[in-house]
């Protein structure tokens, strides 16, 4: 909460649910030159492979999408989840479908005690994450009541468990498998995990990943599946992908894949999908908000968040 990265911002906490006596944290942030009156929301979820990370780990919050908030003058509200291993994708996304309960019930009154004159606009509501984050934020458009969210950028989504890799995450060696074994082993029953701040637990997403058992730990419900939901599904926000070409942490091939299924459902005016040729994974963590990709696909996505005419 403290980081410069969020020093136009008034943060604040709030436990949106209690697991086992444990607190889950979702977050507020506020421009700090916010006038009173209605704003647009921005519901965030970060990355991490499901298994690391936190809302406000600055190093993967690109600076260009809280530069895009500000523009726009936007509330921004972001949560934790629980954790794998420890958690099952499923129990992820009960968290995920309590913290949009919370958003839409909640979020108002805790404004109106912490920052009386503002409200939220629950007409102009984008989801936004990257990694792991990416993939909650599809399958949150595909899962939240129909119209409720109007656009969705989504940077290198892992919707794709079981990649085929052509090269180590992030170069990273082999993680022996005892990494993993010793982590499940030392896990202490109804204990659970919201968040770790980044290198913590990588290792053990690595070794999850290169023992191919993200299907296992994660589960292949179609409930969180964004291609299952996709083939329900009876239309989408407007989504924007964005995915660097060498992506070694989640391979850029799920986005293509979905992005073609998505348009052949309906339509090309639907999505946009930007790849940067030779790019990593978290490419766009210095890319400015000026830049003309950029500002293409965003153009597109506030006409579908704030309205046509807004920019």
């Amino acid at each position: 909460m403290d980081s410069p990265k969020y020093s136009k911002f008034d943060v604040s906490a709030v436990t949106y649910k209690v697991v086992n006596e444990q607190h889950i944290q979702a977050y507020v942030l506020t421009p700090k030159n916010i006038s009173p009156g209605n704003h647009p929301i921005v519901v965030k979820f970060h990355g991490g492979f499901f298994v690391s990370g936190n809302s406000l780990y600055p190093d993967w919050c690109p600076q260009w999408s809280l530069d895009y908030c500000l523009l726009h003058s936007a509330i921004i509200v972001t949560g934790d989840y629980r954790l794998l291993p420890e958690a099952t994708g499923a129990d992820i996304y009960e968290d995920v479908s309590d913290f949009w309960d919370w958003v839409r019930n909640d979020l108002q009154s805790y404004l109106d005690s912490t920052r009386p004159g503002i409200q939220a606009d629950f007409d102009k509501v984008l989801a936004q994450g990257e990694s792991a984050g990416g993939a909650i934020a599809i399958v949150s458009a595909l899962s939240q009541p129909a119209g409720f969210i109007k656009a969705v950028i989504s940077t290198y989504p892992f919707i794709t468990l079981s990649p085929t890799r052509t090269k180590p995450i992030f170069g990273a060696p082999v993680v022996p498998t005892s990494v993993l074994q010793d982590h499940l082993n030392s896990i202490q029953p109804g204990k659970i995990v919201t968040e770790a701040t980044p290198p913590d637990r990588i290792n053990i997403a690595i070794s999850i990943a290169q023992q191919d058992l993200f299907p296992k730990y994660y589960g292949t419900s179609e409930k969180h599946d964004a291609f299952k939901l996709l083939n329900k599904a009876s239309g989408i926000p407007f989504t924007f992908i964005i995915h660097g070409t060498e992506d070694s942490a989640v391979p850029v091939d799920g986005s293509i894949e979905w992005v073609a299924a998505a348009k052949g459902s309906f339509g090309q005016e639907r999505i946009r999908l930007h790849l940067e040729q030779g790019a990593e994974h978290g490419f766009d963590n210095e890319t400015p908000l000026d830049t003309p990709w950029l500002l293409e696909g965003l153009e597109e996505v506030t006409e579908n968040w704030l309205g046509t005419g807004a920019h």
